[in-house]
């Protein structure tokens, strides 16, 4: 599949924005979230417009960054440490709706004490107003995925359930704590699409998945616990090989496409990007015109992609330009 190039955006003042999230809504509307002096942003970009929303009403921890998320054209925020969730739109960026949550996650367990999950800068994606939001626990990669149910003509929202990947045994979230995994893996990212769960495995959570050897990697379909139903892309099980390999994965906010990054330059991908389309299972060569090589395809809606610069191994790296192309 060959891309073209059909608008730029130059973010301004790059080198003093942490971005954690960019993503293309279904208008073709542009949002960027990032953090800056321990205030969060969201920067929307729209034709010759772009306008910043500072977030006032929830706290942005530099260690804590809450998770953005966004549905049905709503842009969200949620921090673990509340019970509630901030809802933007695009009609009114700069006036959002609380709305609280009416239940709570259970905590970790372990030998002398419970902590409480930590959420992940980003949410997966969805197709509903079912969100999966992404939680660490106490490591930097998220390893649990919990559905956030949002009604916004109620004013409430709710926790569905509470998985990670491959696990066997409902999480009760009436109890205060549950038994943590033996050997939990990272989740890079999650889509709700269909009533089905998407999740994206990657790597040993305990050693980390940058570097040689490798678990696994691989794009799975699983239960409300998280047990794996289908898996739709693997690489197996590489740290038998002792070599450099794996993939990383974005859904888009389509819910069309797997975005799969290779995690090493050398791997057998030539640093190239592919697509995964999830109906049809086929795997699509990305071609990028050669001024834009070194630019990343980070998410597709509305029949377009959104493209940007420096952004390895999934982090934004002082990405200062953004690039709307179409399939040719």
């Amino acid at each position: 599949m060959k891309l073209a190039p059909i608008q730029t955006f130059e973010i301004q003042d790059a080198g003093q924005k942490q971005f954690h999230r960019i993503v293309l809504l279904n208008t073709g509307t542009v949002v960027g979230y990032y953090s800056q002096d321990e205030t969060c942003f969201l920067e929307w970009f729209k034709g010759n417009e772009i306008v910043e929303t500072k977030v006032d009403e929830i706290a942005c921890d530099v260690f804590e960054t809450p998770a953005f998320f966004h549905f049905q054209n709503y842009v969200g925020l949620y921090s673990s440490k509340n019970d509630f969730v901030i809802l933007y739109s695009e009609s009114n960026k700069n006036t959002p709706t609380r709305i609280s949550i009416t239940n709570h996650l259970p905590e970790t367990k372990y030998p002398n004490f419970d902590r409480p999950l930590s959420n992940y800068h980003s949410a997966g994606n969805t197709d509903t107003n079912i969100m999966p939001i992404l939680f660490t626990n106490g490591g930097m990669l998220p390893v649990y995925a919990a559905n956030l149910q949002v009604d916004v003509e109620k004013g409430t929202a709710s926790w569905l359930d509470l998985k990670y990947w491959n696990n066997k045994q409902p999480i009760a979230l009436e109890n205060e704590s549950f038994d943590k995994p033996q050997k939990p893996f990272t989740i890079l990212h999650a889509l709700n699409k269909k009533n089905v769960t998407f999740l994206y495995g990657i790597g040993d959570r305990d050693g980390g998945y940058l570097k040689p050897g490798m678990e696994f990697s691989e794009l799975s379909t699983v239960d409300e616990k998280g047990t794996v139903k289908e898996t739709l892309f693997s690489l197996g099980r590489l740290y038998k090989e002792s070599k450099k390999g794996g993939k990383e994965c974005t859904f888009s906010s389509s819910g069309k496409y797997a975005i799969l990054t290779p995690a090493f330059k050398s791997d057998d991908w030539k640093n190239k990007q592919k697509l995964l389309e999830l109906e049809s299972k086929q795997l699509i060569d990305l071609e990028l015109p050669k001024a834009l090589s070194d630019y990343r395809v980070i998410d597709h809606n509305n029949e377009v992609f959104l493209l940007v610069n420096r952004h390895p191994n999934l982090v934004f790296a002082g990405t200062d330009s953004i690039i709307i192309c179409k399939a040719q």
